[in-house]
């Protein structure tokens, strides 16, 4: 499945998981996510939101209505304990109360490796069209789980393969085979088929940052942000040093006049 692997067991620890809020449901909705990774973001998104209404840019409501979705890649640094990839989404509940709607791979600092960035390409491109669908198609939240659980993650997230069985050793040598070894002298070997050449990893998820997965340490307070491009969003990136604030929020979620607080 070009290089990744489908998730479709909901309660399998590796699968994306999602929160937020989305025009289709009346509040708000989550899917595997600890309740202590949900009051995480809660306290960021809602700071954020406060900010934003108190913003002295009359347009605030408007330009975060049409903000794009963002992908981001955060480490345990800043105070959620795990390295998180995904992708956030302006959104709003069905009486238009807003609050984004996020996805996310949730992976232990000590398990990160950097083969999870460098193979994201395709995993950030299906996170966001899902969060699209759900934000400005009005798909249920049934609907978006099921999309979100079949996403491709990153081949590196795949159980390591078991260590080969050694072959057993030769059998001795009988009169037989004795016979077939001069009846097969002097006959060249079949050639051998070269293995086949795997595909190129998708990296266009990854096209901001081509040497993100070397500058990114799971351990630090650095996170990167950049348009997931699914919604037809220029390219635009952020690098955030920090815990998640209200600044940071503003950057992604209103004009350039409310940036400065």
């Amino acid at each position: 499945m070009n290089g990744g692997r489908t998730m479709r067991n909901a309660d399998s620890g590796d699968s994306v998981g999602w929160y937020g809020k989305m025009p289709a449901a009346g509040d708000f909705v989550h899917r595997r996510l600890p309740r202590n990774l949900i009051a995480w973001w809660d306290k960021w998104l809602q700071y954020g939101l406060a900010a934003l209404r108190q913003s002295i840019d009359d347009g605030a409501e408007r330009a975060y209505a049409a903000a794009p979705i963002w992908n981001f890649a955060i480490p345990a640094g800043p105070g959620a304990g795990v390295v998180q990839l995904g992708s956030i989404a302006p959104s709003r509940d069905r009486v238009g109360r807003a609050y984004p709607l996020c996805a996310m791979l949730a992976v232990p600092a000590d398990s990160f490796r950097r083969e999870l960035l460098e193979e994201a390409g395709d995993y950030y491109r299906q996170i966001g069209a899902g969060l699209l669908s759900a934000v400005r198609h009005g798909c249920a939240a049934d609907q978006l789980d099921r999309t979100l659980l079949d996403v491709r993650l990153p081949q590196a997230m795949a159980p390591q393969a078991p260590a080969p069985v050694p072959a057993a050793p030769a059998a001795a040598s009988t009169a037989g085979s004795d016979i077939l070894e001069i009846l097969n002298a002097g006959i060249a070997p079949a050639p051998v088929t070269p293995a086949a050449t795997p595909e190129p990893i998708n990296s266009l998820g990854l096209a901001a940052w081509p040497d993100l997965p070397f500058c990114f340490n799971p351990s630090s307070h650095t996170s990167y942000w950049w348009t997931n491009q699914s919604d037809g969003a220029a390219l635009q990136t952020y690098v955030h040093g920090g815990a998640l604030n209200a600044t940071l929020f503003l950057r992604l979620f209103s004009s350039p006049s409310s940036w400065r607080l």
